[in-house]
């Protein structure tokens, strides 16, 4: 007697059994499936039957032949990620499961997701970023790539599906030369590490992670080490590497200097909590927050900037001064020279103005002497 043909357009064999009732009476059915043979996939769900029931009567916990997306992604989050990433990563990966791809995907099997529902799905966030696109379309990929390898099925949706954005791109604003100095005047009466920020470029976390000892602080010679970053894990502050195990050592200037030993000494941090611990990011986000909108109430031309920005705008001031993108790339603590090429140093309208203008000046100049 010949084979049954597979019974789905995938050419699977499916084979569905009755685990019990939910609450409304309504059965509630499993799909198992197989791309061997009916009796394969029938095989698979007598297997799952049975270990169910064992476990069922014995308390044993047995291994889980099947997940559905969101046991699947807790699990990849916890094996995958968490003992290979750091806080900060990890934390990203934590909110794209739980923000994005839980609430749409969670209950549905692996086996059952299709890339008609994962395109479905990027349609639905196309009012995204292209980055915050990227990242959730490596976590998908990754999530099925290790539940390929794990046989809990057998293609990946997610892989060959586009993730377009549709939003515009957010130019990063920084400050002219001019507004650095009003802005770092005015934080060193009201915000000194608003002025800090401006001085070193540091990333937020670093920042509020910055001890003491982190400074050498002799005039002509004076250094900061960056060997850490503050991160909330479950509400919780604590100490972990910078970004990328970016470590790195930077020039500081005198004025810079200046004002670290015109700071309270009176913690191991140099910007503490109120209790002399580790300081809150977001509670810092803030308070610069409060301080920036004072300074543009005050100079109107002057944009309320964030903690990234203020790091943005320190790249760029670099950059205008003639220091070199590799330079640069070290200062800031970048692992991909492209980052800082593309993102954080750009040559300003004003800035390609005054450079044009400026040869054809020169030019003009020359051929009136010669």
């Amino acid at each position: 007697m010949p084979r049954k043909k597979p019974t789905r357009k995938d050419n699977r064999y499916e084979y569905k059994i009755t685990l019990g009732r939910d609450i409304h009476g309504k059965p509630l059915r499993k799909s198992f499936y197989s791309t061997v043979s009916l009796a394969d996939a029938k095989k698979k769900a007598e297997e799952f039957r049975v270990a169910s029931e064992v476990s069922a009567r014995t308390g044993e916990a047995f291994v889980r032949k099947s997940y559905n997306f969101s046991q699947w992604a807790r699990k990849w989050l916890m094996t995958y990620k968490q003992p290979f990433v750091s806080p900060n990563t990890l934390q990203t990966y934590e909110e794209i499961v739980r923000l994005y791809l839980e609430p749409y995907f969670g209950s549905v099997d692996l086996t059952d997701v299709r890339p008609v529902d994962v395109q479905t799905f990027a349609a639905m966030h196309k009012g995204l970023s292209a980055s915050h696109l990227k990242k959730i379309r490596l976590c998908l990929v990754d999530i099925f790539e290790t539940a390929i390898e794990n046989d809990l099925c057998y293609k990946n949706p997610a892989k060959r599906v586009q993730f377009s954005s549709s939003a515009h791109k957010r130019v990063k604003r920084v400050l002219t030369e001019k507004q650095i100095a009003i802005v770092r005047e005015e934080a060193l009466e009201a915000f000194p590490a608003a002025a800090l920020l401006l001085d070193t470029g540091m990333r937020r976390g670093e920042l509020l992670g910055t001890m003491w000892t982190d400074f050498v602080l002799e005039p002509g010679n004076g250094s900061l080490h960056i060997q850490r970053t503050v991160v909330s894990e479950v509400g919780v502050l604590k100490l972990a590497a910078p970004k990328k195990n970016s470590f790195r050592t930077i020039p500081i200037s005198d004025e810079c200097i200046a004002l670290v030993q015109s700071l309270p000494h009176d913690s191991l941090y140099l910007f503490p909590s109120q209790t002399g611990g580790l300081q809150d990011t977001d509670h810092f986000s803030q308070r610069l927050k409060k301080f920036m909108t004072g300074v543009h109430e005050r100079h109107p031309d002057i944009p309320v900037l964030t903690s990234h920005e203020m790091r943005h705008t320190y790249g760029t001031s670099l950059r205008r001064n003639g220091v070199d993108i590799y330079t640069i790339q070290k200062i800031l603590g970048h692992k991909d020279i492209q980052v800082t090429a593309e993102i954080y140093v750009h040559n300003e309208l004003e800035e390609l103005r005054a450079a044009v203008f400026r040869k054809k000046t020169d030019d003009d100049r020359k051929e009136t002497l010669s």
